[in-house]
């Protein structure tokens, strides 16, 4: 398999409520990257992402399934997350490790209660959102209801990048005003054929079109004085523009599918391919000192453990995205959550149970490992830093704070009864061979006894003694190599 760099990477979270058809739209975009040769059904039990056997007893997704489809020479790594209320814990994870966020609307029922509450959720962690209307060919089917429920409830930033040119069961073409042309299909679906737009749908494809060119132009300066000036604005400009938008929130365009019968899948995926924000597009996320932590592939190695399943005949599979730096099989790493050694023998591509192996990961690409020894998933992010490293820079550690219960211990031994939460803000690592190791302790003993801290990387280990003391901070505790 191809390594992706980090620019040919795009993350992106299937979204919606129970029953909108994200397990179906996975489905079909996996069968036409050609990860798989014949699409399953959920009737069927027979699709990648609801591979448990509790998803196929219930009909529904339980869990959020990572699959990766390489489309035009990027790869987009997908998490179809389940719609129910009841996990919807699952969707809040996979929105922290995306950058974009595709909401399904069931075109039979319009915007649902668990529309709007996932719809929130990606307001407060400011990600872009892209709507798609499925299930246009459903009998009750009305594209005209559910557009006006979501420029109702939305607001304004709406605009439509496709509109069908009949909902319900006669649903095979639409107009797509971005490209000004009127894709239609056959009763199969597939591959569409494209034509001009007819005369009778030239009027308010145009208009839609200018609205399309303006809501671009407005998130650019560039852009909207060369449309002042001309009037109009290339292809490519369109998509710069809508990029810059997506970012910013400004813009929630609009797709038309049919995931069932594969209508309007393809060219939803160019769109994701060609548009949606890269990785290194969105603002990098800071530490808890407030710099910012780029994903450079170059820069230091560091691991974010956001999900951990157990398969028949595999045991425990962790799902990780590379924050930093670049993975590669065999690499020693600290899990500095858990004060303990690990190493990650092997490294794949995953879609579903299908488990490519792969030689490296770069920054803002999402895989998984097996058979980790320590690493977790929980109420804290578990971070994997490398043993040793040889540049000048400073491994970045998002706010890991862990609270340990009363009777239990920070460390694997369990051997102080005590209630403890600690950050751990960075370990810079200079080339003149010093180390020096920041850390702030926030302790709430229960029983004011002493807290213990010992920071490896490699001996002599530094131990730091808190005694009876609720807050205390230890900086700059420095040893020689």
């Amino acid at each position: 398999m191809k390594v992706y760099q980090t620019n040919e990477i795009k993350n992106i979270a299937l979204l919606g409520s129970k029953g909108a058809g994200k397990t179906t739209l996975a489905e079909s975009m996996l069968y036409e990257c050609g990860v798989i040769k014949r699409r399953g059904t959920v009737e069927a039990k027979n699709t990648v992402s609801d591979y448990f056997p509790v998803e196929k007893e219930y009909g529904y997704s339980v869990f959020s399934t990572v699959f990766y489809a390489e489309w035009n020479n990027k790869k987009l790594n997908v998490i179809d997350c389940p719609g129910a209320d009841d996990f919807v814990g699952n969707a809040i994870t996979a929105l922290n490790v995306t950058d974009t966020g595709v909401i399904l609307i069931n075109a039979q029922y319009g915007v649902e209660v668990g529309t709007q509450n996932i719809f929130r959720t990606t307001q407060q962690l400011k990600k872009p959102v892209i709507f798609a209307i499925n299930q246009l060919d459903g009998e009750k089917a009305d594209f005209e209801n559910v557009i006006d429920q979501m420029r109702d409830i939305f607001g304004n930033k709406l605009v439509l990048v496709q509109y069908p040119l009949a909902s319900g069961a006669g649903f095979n073409s639409m107009i797509d005003v971005l490209l000004m042309k009127k894709y239609s299909w056959g009763p199969e679906g597939g591959a569409p054929t494209i034509e001009e737009i007819p005369a009778d749908q030239m009027e308010k494809a145009k208009e839609l079109h200018q609205s399309l060119v303006e809501a671009a132009a407005e998130n650019d300066e560039t852009l909207m004085e060369k449309f002042f000036e001309q009037g109009h604005l290339s292809e490519d400009e369109m998509r710069e523009g809508i990029r810059k938008g997506l970012i910013d929130r400004s813009i929630y365009p609009v797709f038309c599918v049919s995931a069932a019968k594969d209508m309007g899948v393809r060219r939803m995926m160019e769109f994701l391919g060609n548009v949606v924000p890269f990785v290194e597009d969105m603002p990098a996320p800071v530490d808890t000192e407030g710099r910012e932590v780029k994903p450079d592939s170059n820069g230091p190695l560091s691991v974010f453990m956001f999900k951990t399943t157990v398969e028949p005949h595999i045991g425990e599979v962790s799902f990780f995205k590379v924050m930093s730096g670049t993975l590669t099989p065999g690499v020693d790493l600290d899990n500095v959550d858990r004060e303990s050694k690990e190493r990650i023998a092997q490294i794949f591509c995953v879609s579903g149970q299908i488990k490519t192996p792969v030689d490296k990961l770069c920054a803002g690409d999402i895989g998984a490992t097996v058979k980790l020894k320590d690493a977790r998933t929980g109420s804290a992010p578990y971070v994997l830093l490398p043993k040793q490293t040889q540049r000048s820079s400073q491994l970045f550690l998002p706010a890991c704070t862990k609270k340990i219960p009363h009777g239990k211990w920070c460390s694997r031994k369990n051997s102080s009864k005590q209630s403890s939460a600690v950050r751990v803000n960075y370990i810079s690592v200079p080339l003149s061979g010093e180390w020096k190791i920041t850390i702030n302790f926030l302790l709430y003993l229960k029983n004011p006894r002493f807290l213990i801290a010992r920071q490896s990387p490699r001996p002599p280990v530094p131990t730091i003694v808190i005694k009876n003391n609720p807050e205390a901070q230890a900086s700059l505790v420095k040893y020689t190599l």
